[in-house]
């Protein structure tokens, strides 16, 4: 028989956001795939976990993913992470599960800690439509063009991964494409600097007029109601 893949959700900053069962499945997997293993390292050296690790990213899973099928195959469990939260979420793990579901090849999600999720249920905007964008367009034509189209989709929720360094732009463009709509910067979350901002694109704007952002966001846009 086959081994099984485990997608083992970790923290996404407070080490305390892990799950006894995944502690367990770490400990047991005859392999554990992660992003950075010098990351995941800090992770398994706290709970005491000795597994050996190899890497699996944007830049080797084309080539690795055949490898890795033959160990579960023939060698036994694989235990995969990423750098933070539920792996398959904006990161690599996708390409090895469809290929592992393509050669019936047993996969099991380890349920935990995810970004979007923590920052939707903590801003107070509606739960139950949303959608995941995961981080916007670099160019802001393209940003400017995918916000117009969302907004043909008025009823949901929308959520973005956002990164600190177009923020001041992405905040600008959501004005111009969504006037004064709610909106909600999740910095940091679970983390001790965690901090939630929410209010319309002009008042974050002048949030940050004098200050630089800085850390991890995730930024929700209320849902419009009809």
């Amino acid at each position: 028989m086959s081994g099984t893949l485990y997608i083992v959700s970790t923290p996404i900053g407070n080490l305390e956001d892990i799950t006894f069962r995944a502690v367990r499945i770490l400990k047991e997997a005859s392999l554990v795939l992660a992003e950075d293993t010098r990351h995941s390292k800090i992770l398994l050296d706290h709970f005491g976990i000795t597994a050996k690790m190899e890497s699996y990213h944007d830049f080797n899973k084309e080539q690795a993913t055949p490898k890795y099928l033959e160990y579960l195959k023939n060698t036994g469990d694989i235990a995969l992470v990423c750098d933070a939260g539920t792996p398959g979420i904006a990161d690599p793990a996708f390409n090895l599960v469809r290929a592992c579901k393509a050669e019936n090849i047993p996969v099991r999600a380890i349920p935990g800690a995810n970004a979007l999720l923590t920052a939707l249920v903590a801003s107070g905007f509606a739960t139950d439509r949303f959608r995941f964008e995961n981080f916007s367009p670099k160019k802001s034509a393209q940003r400017k063009h995918l916000l117009q189209k969302l907004k043909n989709d008025a009823n949901s929720t929308l959520i973005f991964y956002a990164s600190p360094h177009n923020l001041i732009k992405f905040l600008g463009e959501i004005k111009e494409v969504y006037g004064e709509a709610k909106v909600a910067l999740m910095r940091e979350l679970t983390k001790k600097f965690e901090e939630h901002l929410i209010g319309t694109p002009t008042e974050l704007l002048e949030h940050y007029k004098n200050k630089t952002p800085k850390g991890e966001f995730v930024l929700l846009i209320d849902k419009v109601e009809s």
